[in-house]
């Protein structure tokens, strides 16, 4: 192996580590925020919000590095490129491959409990849309649609 991939490894899972640990903090968040939505808790969804938002500057972050760094390397950044790149390195680089598989898994999970939550937050929604137009409509108001459809009073 070249003294340019020694070095070059090293410095990857270094990367990698760091975005790991922020997803999983994000993924522990995003757990936390469905049970206040599950709860109807809504000062933490504010608070988990904000740290949503903190997390996700510092994921930018760290995927911006890891993104430069891989191509100054002249490594193509989608995910089979990465993944194949990989694949043909020496075996003694096996954890920055369960690295990068980790991240990605830990993507998956995010992207899933997000649009878990966001569910949640639909459902919500039209449980509350339908309450107050029952309301209106005992109260006598009668309810009108917008040009595109949306229930006005």
């Amino acid at each position: 192996m070249s003294s340019s991939l020694k070095s070059f490894f090293p410095i990857l899972n270094d990367l990698l580590l760091k975005e790991i640990n922020e997803l999983h903090s994000f993924i522990d968040i995003l757990r936390k925020e469905e049970q206040a939505l599950i709860g109807g808790r809504i000062e933490e969804i504010d608070l988990y919000s904000s740290d949503k938002l903190r997390l996700i500057e510092v994921l930018t972050q760290l995927s911006n590095q890891r993104d430069e760094y891989l191509k100054g390397q002249g490594i193509n950044l989608d995910e089979n490129s990465i993944n194949s790149w990989l694949e043909k390195q020496p075996s003694d680089q096996l954890s920055t491959k369960e690295a990068w598989n980790d991240l990605l898994n830990l993507a998956r999970t995010v992207r899933q409990q997000n649009h878990s939550n966001g569910l949640i937050i639909a459902s919500r929604l039209q449980h509350h849309q339908r309450a107050l137009a029952a309301l209106h409509s005992a109260a006598g108001n009668v309810s009108c649609y917008g040009p595109k459809g949306q229930a006005y009073i």
